[in-house]
């Protein structure tokens, strides 16, 4: 067994020293919730939090990204990547492996450039999951509460020490930074302790055993309706949720029309305008349609769209965050178990 034991009391000084080589960002506590943000030390990072307003996501796929700025004579030109070395401090498992699927998207038979740019210059150090969420169910959908996969870095808590665990060539140069003993059986052993202490805390889960047909048996359900009725279609569902990837692509003009850029921002299929085609047309027009999009994308058929890559997964990682903002109170988990009947 690999790994090393972090003390505590030397992560201010872990920290101090990764800060020369990337620039850092983690959780931050802002008044009873938490973001990701850029940090400078140690003591600025809330490493108890249970779930960030925004996910990563928006370090990879940005809200608002230009493609290319054109004049009207004919030039056009790209923007620049910036070379940012950067690393997210105290990911969960959830949101990390929510990275995993996006990867799938944007890394997969048309790749995208720039996420695979960010992605090749941003380290990962994950943490295992201490603090669950009311509304957290990662553990139905077998991405929490401690990753598998997909870190540098893999941190969990032991009461006075961080059992730390590389996972790649890079993780192994970070951990190369911190003081520290090798780790023992015996911190493995309090490693698994912590990930069942976790499984028992929550309170929210998902039957995933045959979702995907159960959603296409109840596709005239009436619950779509009476869920159209309370749903407010304000986006916030799909704004924080991790794993959606949709945007849309517009142009701008700038004064006085001789020059402009093409981008493109984050779009909701909970929004009337996203399924609008040419004259007009709108093929989920009735909220109902829209939010049975989104829950039964997550939940139902996420593995079994267009979008081959996702082999079968579903696109939720359970990190509870639409049940969390959803103004109107709907939640995904009472769905799927009122389809089953219960």
């Amino acid at each position: 067994m690999g790994g090393k034991a972090i003390p505590k009391d030397s992560l201010g000084e872990f920290v101090s020293k990764l800060s020369k080589r990337y620039r850092i960002f983690g959780p931050k506590k802002r008044r009873t919730e938490w973001i990701f943000d850029e940090v400078r030390s140690a003591e600025e990072m809330d490493l108890q939090y249970s779930t960030t307003i925004l996910p990563p996501r928006k370090f990879f796929v940005p809200t608002h990204e230009d493609l290319f700025s054109f004049r009207m004579d004919g030039g056009i030109e790209e923007p620049a990547e910036p070379e940012v070395r950067a690393l997210i401090f105290g990911i969960h498992s959830c949101d990390l492996n929510a990275l995993l699927l996006l990867d799938e998207v944007f890394l997969g038979e048309f790749p995208s450039p720039s996420y695979a740019k960010r992605r090749e210059n941003t380290a990962l150090v994950a943490l295992t999951c201490n603090e669950v969420g009311e509304n957290c169910f990662c553990e139905s959908m077998g991405t929490g509460p401690s990753p598998a996969r997909g870190y540098d870095v893999l941190l969990t808590d032991l009461g006075g020490e961080y059992l730390a665990e590389a996972g790649s060539k890079r993780g192994e140069e970070i951990l190369a930074l911190a003081k520290g003993r090798p780790a023992t059986e015996g911190d493995f052993d309090g490693k698994a302790k912590a990930i069942e202490r976790s499984k028992s805390k929550f309170k929210k889960k998902v039957d995933l055993e045959g979702i995907d047909e159960l959603f296409q048996r109840n596709l005239d359900n009436p619950i779509w309706s009476r869920l159209g009725e309370k749903d407010l279609a304000c986006g916030l569902c799909v704004n924080s949720c991790p794993t959606c990837f949709c945007f849309d692509v517009r142009d701008r003009l700038n004064f006085p029309m001789d020059s402009g850029a093409r981008y493109k921002e984050w779009d909701a299929c909970v929004l009337l305008e996203f399924s609008q085609v040419a004259l007009g047309g709108n093929f989920r027009r009735d909220r109902a349609a829209r939010i049975r999009q989104f829950i039964g994308h997550n939940l139902g058929w996420g593995g079994a769209s267009q979008f081959r890559e996702f082999k079968g997964k579903a696109k939720c990682v359970g990190c509870g965050r639409c049940i969390r903002y959803c103004p109107a109170g709907i939640d995904l988990t009472e769905v799927a178990e009122e389809l089953r009947g219960r």
